[in-house]
């Protein structure tokens, strides 16, 4: 019924909807979270949860009869993979996070550049470090598994 980059697009997309709602559900058993950068604090009231917790299953059950229907195809992937993923995701970010590409916003003062360039980078570098750390201390027999299959990333 779809081409190759139909089904990789609707893949992509539902994939994406059920992480968000295993989020929500994760986010349903601990809704308050105090970091650094931000902070959640709990503004729901009791009933939410299972009224949320039914829809979810809702959403689930949609998602199962898609995948049914169009073939869509059930990912594995290693958790060094979905780390290493993140990870790089981080990194490209941080590439245009520091004072050139702050510029894309306007004008940058001056005392920026040596302020937070530094510090960008060296953030960077811990998203490459933290996946070398990953990709060296994986298990091999995963690794093995991970080499052999055609569509793999590595």
């Amino acid at each position: 019924m779809l081409n190759e980059a139909q089904q990789r697009n609707l893949h992509i997309v539902m994939r994406l909807i059920e992480e968000k709602m295993r989020a929500l559900e994760v986010r349903l058993v601990r809704p308050e979270e105090h970091g650094v950068m931000f902070e959640i604090s709990d503004d729901m009231s009791a009933d939410i949860a299972p009224a949320l917790r039914q829809e979810i299953q809702e959403v689930m059950t949609i998602l199962r009869e898609l995948k049914h229907s169009f073939s869509l195809p059930r990912e594995t992937m290693l958790t060094s993979q979905e780390l290493i993923r993140g990870l790089s995701q981080l990194w490209v970010s941080l590439q245009e996070s520091d004072s050139k590409g702050l510029r894309r916003f306007g004008d940058v003062h001056s005392a920026v550049s040596p302020a937070l360039d530094s510090q960008v980078e060296r953030l960077a570098e811990f998203m490459l470090r933290m996946g070398d750390i990953i990709r060296e201390r994986r298990r091999p027999v995963f690794v093995e598994a991970q080499k052999e299959q055609p569509n793999s990333q590595h």
